[in-house]
């Protein structure tokens, strides 16, 4: 299995978003690559399903601003706790996220020169970037705005 693969499989509070574009097609598309005897024809097919799913989400075809934008959008226990005005966030959990975060941040950073490899394929393949968004940063922001914005209702 690849190491991307183990990251985005080791994700739990968060993961949510493997279910979710563009995770789920990338998986496809890593699970079909891993496969002993998979057609080159059908990996290279995964490939562009995840391109084409990711250039749906984004034009630019980030990969960390379409993961960014997937995050943002997927519902978790961490996130139902502060949104519900929790005293104290178990600290195993607050941990657990975190180290997610930083994980995001990494699968967010992979570009389309890690994966050609697993393509065994020198013809045309479409590309994508990714802008190197800290997930961590940006969620907690996010965060810290739905706390600041329940502790304003509550005055």
């Amino acid at each position: 299995m690849s190491e991307l693969l183990k990251e985005i499989n080791s994700l739990a509070v968060l993961g949510g978003i493997r279910q979710r574009e563009p995770l789920k097609s990338l998986c496809a598309f890593l699970r079909l690559s891993d496969t002993v005897g998979a057609a080159q024809t059908d990996v290279i097919e995964a490939y562009s399903e995840f391109i084409r799913a990711l250039y749906a989400m984004r034009s630019d075809a980030d990969f960390s601003g379409a993961l960014w934008d997937s995050l943002e959008e997927t519902e978790n226990v961490y996130l139902d706790l502060k949104r519900n005005g929790a005293e104290k966030i178990p600290q195993l959990l607050e941990l657990a996220v975190r180290r997610e975060l930083d994980l995001l941040t990494q699968i967010g950073n992979t570009s389309c020169i890690d994966l050609e490899p697993m393509l065994y394929y020198d013809g045309y393949v479409p590309q994508f970037r990714s802008s190197g968004i800290d997930m961590k940063g940006r969620y907690m922001k996010m965060i810290e705005a739905i706390s600041g914005g329940r502790e304003e209702a509550d005055k």
